[in-house]
C-alpha cells in the first residue's frame, strides 16, 4: 500500500504518517529523513521530530538525496519525510539547480527502488501551493516541480490524505 500525505507546515501531517506507519505490517518500520540541517530553526524542527518518533520502534534513517540507494529490508513499512525536502536537496546541488525533467525521473525512479523492497509506503508533503508570494524565477520553477510531483504521486498513491489543523481528508482511499 502506498498513502500520499501532504499539508501544509506543521499541520498535523508527521503525527498522522508515524501512527499510521505504526498501524500497518511490515517489519521493520523505517523512517527515512530528507532533511538537510542549515540553521538552529532547522536544527529544532529535527530535535523535535526525532523526539516525537523516539520510543516508537523505527529505524531512522536520515539521506537527503539519492533515496533509491537506501538499503532496506524486504517487506519493510517505510515513511520518507519529506518529498518537499528531497525534491529541494535532488533539484539545487552543489553542483548547480538540475532540470526539472531529470529531478522528477531521478526522485520517481528512487522512490519505485524503495517501494519494491516494501509491504507499505507513506509519503509525506509539504503544501506550500498557496502563500499568495511571488518568489524568484528558481523558487518558481521549484515550486512548480514539486506541484507536478505531487499530482504524479497523488496519481498512483492508494490513499490520498491533506493534514488541516490536525484534521486528516481522505481523498482518495
Amino acid at each position: 500500500m502506498f498513502i500520499f500525505i501532504s499539508g501544509e507546515e506543521r499541520s498535523g501531517k508527521s503525527y498522522y504518517a508515524e501512527k499510521r506507519l505504526s498501524e500497518l505490517s511490515g517489519s521493520p518500520k523505517i523512517y527515512i529523513a530528507a532533511a538537510k540541517i542549515y540553521d538552529d530553526e532547522m536544527r529544532e524542527r529535527v530535535k523535535n521530530h526525532q523526539e516525537m518518533r523516539k520510543d516508537k520502534g523505527f529505524i531512522t534513517i536520515e539521506c537527503p538525496c539519492n533515496l533509491g540507494s537506501v538499503k532496506i529490508p524486504k517487506d519493510s513499512a517505510v515513511l520518507i519525510e519529506s518529498l518537499t525536502l528531497w525534491t529541494a536537496n535532488e533539484m539545487f546541488t552543489d553542483d548547480g539547480i538540475k532540470p526539472c525533467n531529470y529531478v522528477i525521473s531521478k526522485i520517481y525512479h528512487d522512490f519505485m527502488n524503495i517501494f519494491e523492497r516494501s509491504c507499505n509506503i507513506i509519503l509525506v508533503a509539504d503544501d506550500i501551493f498557496s502563500d499568495g508570494v511571488k518568489y524568484g524565477s528558481e523558487t518558481e520553477k521549484y515550486i512548480r516541480l514539486l506541484a507536478e510531483m505531487h499530482i504524479k504521486f497523488a496519481s498512483i498513491a492508494d490513499e490520498v490524505i491533506e493534514c488541516v489543523s490536525g484534521l486528516y481528508i481522505a481523498y482518495k482511499k
